[in-house]
């Protein structure tokens, strides 16, 4: 009796079958990407904003240079004060001002009144070459997500994100 030959390979059946699973996970994926990107973009800019404030931080003591902090129609930037015509001006990069997408938000709460002398126009969150800085907190949301992170400092060393 002859043995009946056997066929190695895949029905055309289960080759459709597993096409359909990876299609159907690789569109679940790809309608899922816009969040990723958009968490991911808070993220980025909770970690820029503490980086950002701790290198003002280290250039306003070696300098001897005044920073200041304050938010524009559509995100932040840094300004430093000019001794020689007693006025903020807009800092340079890595400084420069920055925009926020739509779904994040900062909110700033500080009280920089007493420090008038700093010529017009005072920033609402100051840093000072003596290494002190305006006590605040930074409220950066998450309209997305859902959350936010408070930067804070009580005017000396770290500046630190209090999660809510």
């Amino acid at each position: 009796m002859k043995a009946r030959p056997i066929f190695k390979g895949f029905t055309l059946i289960e080759i459709l079958v597993v096409l359909l699973i990876v299609t159907i996970l690789a569109g679940v994926t790809i309608a899922r990407l816009p969040t990723f990107s958009r968490n991911a973009d808070f993220e980025t800019e909770t970690r820029r904003l503490q980086l950002l404030f701790n290198m003002a931080h280290q250039e306003s003591v070696m300098d001897s240079t005044e920073f200041g902090f304050r938010l524009t129609d559509d995100g932040y930037m840094f300004v430093t004060f000019d001794d020689g015509s007693q006025n903020w001006k807009d800092a340079e990069s890595p400084f420069q001002k920055r925009s926020l997408p739509d779904e994040l938000r900062l909110v700033v709460e500080a009280d920089s009144k007493e420090f008038s002398f700093l010529g017009e126009n005072l920033p609402p969150i100051l840093i000072f070459s003596s290494g002190e800085n305006t006590p605040f907190r930074l409220i950066f949301q998450s309209r997305l997500q859902k959350a936010s992170r408070i930067l804070m400092s009580e005017g000396y060393g770290d500046f630190v994100w209090d999660e809510q």
